[in-house]
């Protein structure tokens, strides 16, 4: 049954027919991919969006994927569950002597003053790196990456004031140069280089890197409508598509990896290299939790995934969705089922009224000019990251553009990254003005950033 999708009636029974009607019970696998997919199934607003799972124990491969017919090669982005498989790439690499965990990154790319920081640092997160490239502005904001050309990521990386070995930053940048100093030690553009020494080995055949790899792409979705798939020169932070049944074999080679250096690598990157707060550590790519699980997630601009095992149950759970959504929640899910219990209890919830008007309210502070009174709203953690005299200018600064005082306020609240997202449109005379602000379940404020503008009559681009 590996790869296959089961669209047969859905159901919480434990039981399955066999030849002569004859009841057993349902394995694991069969269980959980079903109850997983019945989780997320009808919880996302745009149409056509499809779900898949996967479960993976000792008997082998079984996933589900709805809407019923959904064909078993739609490949959907993985997002940053691609780091898993690039620390894997780096691993094996390193073991054959190509390179060296501890190689300065300046040995492989020119980086000026942070030609000390290590391959090891930049696949932990510890490379003090930002998050994206320093000055980097997308040219199309729906398709965010598309512009970041090695060249770009070369001059952010000499640009960065970073301080390697400091606190773990999650970074994106870090694993887009980790992923163009695969390039250059092994002589092979990422994905050929992935296609050959880590998708074809393990049978993941309709995977791979923009086009490589056969399947057939399906629609994201974000805010409702359809998104295109992104591009992206610099692959190696989120740029693998997969299948369900190609994501669950990838998920079982970790979970029983064969005796190949492959294998070796893909154990290799599974051990915890630092702690990060209590009962999760870094490993190479992978979180591990508790010392048992390994995970990762994955979101997209219209794309949502998560994978984790429990090598000591050899258990393990893919959950993939064509929407931009709270991949977290697909983790919680996988975990539940994980350990026997009901994922359903991780359905996203609806957002209900309260959020909007917590959003109205900022707002109207905003407008008032009770800037001091947001910002003292705001969780201790944006406080760190902005001073309010930044701030303070930026609101300043955007005010300045408009004109005349400001007309309807349009608000919509959807989940994003274990927060709540408000979209708020502004009417004003010369045009509206669009911005985006984070929430936390306590209501403090989480993020503020302003959209590009909506073209007229749209709300606020997703």
């Amino acid at each position: 049954m590996s790869g296959k999708f089961l669209n047969g009636p859905s159901g919480h029974d434990l039981a399955r027919k066999v030849p002569g009607d004859r009841l057993l019970p349902m394995a694991w696998a069969e269980h959980a991919a079903r109850a997983l997919t019945e989780t997320f199934d009808g919880s996302f607003e745009a149409a056509g969006v499809v779900v898949a799972a996967a479960g993976v124990d000792e008997a082998g491969i079984v996933s589900h994927a709805s809407p019923p017919g959904t064909p078993a090669d739609g490949r959907f982005e993985i997002g940053s569950v691609t780091k898993t498989m690039t620390a894997t790439l780096l691993a094996l690499l390193a073991a054959e002597g190509t390179l060296s965990l501890d190689d300065g990154v300046g040995r492989w790319l020119p980086a000026g003053a942070n030609g000390a920081i290590t391959l090891r640092q930049l696949a932990t997160h510890t490379s003090g790196l930002p998050r994206m490239p320093p000055g980097y502005r997308p040219a199309d904001p729906d398709n965010v990456w598309a512009s970041l050309t090695p060249e770009i990521a070369e001059e952010g990386l000499r640009q960065a004031v970073a301080q390697p070995g400091a606190a773990r930053q999650y970074s994106n940048f870090g694993y887009q140069l980790l992923g163009l100093v695969l390039e250059r030690a092994s002589g092979l553009d990422y994905a050929t280089l992935i296609a050959g020494r880590l998708l074809g080995p393990l049978s993941m055949t309709c995977s791979g890197v923009g086009q490589a790899g056969a399947g057939i792409p399906l629609p994201g979705h974000s805010g409702g409508r359809e998104v295109r798939h992104w591009d992206r020169p610099l692959p190696g932070a989120g740029g693998v598509e997969a299948t369900i049944g190609d994501l669950a074999r990838y998920a079982q080679a970790c979970l029983r990896p064969p005796q190949t250096p492959l294998g070796a690598a893909l154990t290799a990157v599974q051990a915890p290299q630092l702690p990060i707060e209590a009962g999760r550590e870094q490993a190479l790519g992978w979180i591990v939790v508790d010392g048992r699980r390994r995970g990762h997630t994955g979101t997209t601009g219209g794309f949502s995934s998560a994978v984790v095992i429990d090598p000591g149950q050899l258990r393990g759970a893919a959950v993939m969705v064509s929407s931009r959504s709270d991949s977290s929640e697909l983790a919680r899910a996988a975990v539940l089922a994980l350990a026997d219990g009901d994922p359903r209890a991780a359905r996203p919830q609806p957002i209900g009224p309260e959020w909007e008007d917590r959003a109205r309210e900022v707002v109207q502070a905003l407008l008032d000019g009770r800037i001091a009174d947001v910002y003292a709203g705001a969780a201790p953690r944006f406080r760190g990251r902005i001073p309010f005299e930044n701030f303070d200018r930026a609101w300043a600064n955007r005010m300045a553009r408009t004109a005349g005082p400001a007309g309807e306020v349009s608000v919509a609240c959807h989940r994003q990254n274990g927060l709540v997202a408000a979209d708020v449109t502004i009417a004003f005379a010369q045009g509206p003005l669009a911005l985006r602000i984070g929430f936390q379940g306590s209501g403090e404020l989480a993020g503020l950033r302003f959209l590009p503008q909506p073209a007229a009559g749209a709300g606020a681009e997703p």
